[in-house]
């Protein structure tokens, strides 16, 4: 069983180009559209890039900002996405949580496999409490969509390990 940990954010999707033709087929785009349009189309719709190659594909690059909570307040970091983007783009580690206190934070990469991903959403059984927080306060919002009302948590998010 995964444990789960932090918020990860999805950064790209790398694909076959036969899984390609597969979600263009499922999307019902125009074939008149050329192959640039068609995957701007994509990337419109998941909102990140997508790249075609024939190795090492069909996964989902995501990135986790370790610790995601401020170790002195406890309060989630907001912005993550950007939040990584910045710390990826200077020489420093340092995070500021939003009462101002500063922490080492470090970068993790994950390469999670689309099909992977689908069939633990089908096998997952009952949820009793919350992955991340084990809190048995949780809320079903239909058969498969799972809520946590203490740490907000849901089951749709990307897999936490």
């Amino acid at each position: 069983m995964l444990s789960l940990r932090g918020a990860m954010v999805p950064t790209e999707i790398i694909l076959s180009s036969k899984t390609y033709e597969q979600i263009v087929a499922e999307q019902e785009i125009a074939e008149e559209d050329t192959e640039e349009s068609t995957r701007l189309i994509l990337e419109t719709h998941f909102s990140i890039p997508i790249l075609i190659r024939e190795e090492n594909t069909d996964v989902i690059t995501a990135k986790e900002l370790y610790p995601d909570r401020c170790p002195i307040c406890g309060r989630r970091i907001p912005f993550l996405r950007e939040m990584i983007e910045r710390l990826e783009s200077r020489a420093t580690n340092k995070v500021r949580c939003p009462l101002g206190h500063r922490y080492e934070g470090e970068i993790k990469m994950y390469y999670l496999n689309i099909f992977q991903m689908e069939e633990m959403r089908e096998k997952s059984e009952r949820i009793e409490s919350c992955p991340i927080c084990g809190s048995n306060d949780i809320q079903y919002l239909g058969p498969r969509e799972v809520f946590c009302l203490d740490c907000e948590w849901d089951n749709n998010m990307l897999p936490r390990f």
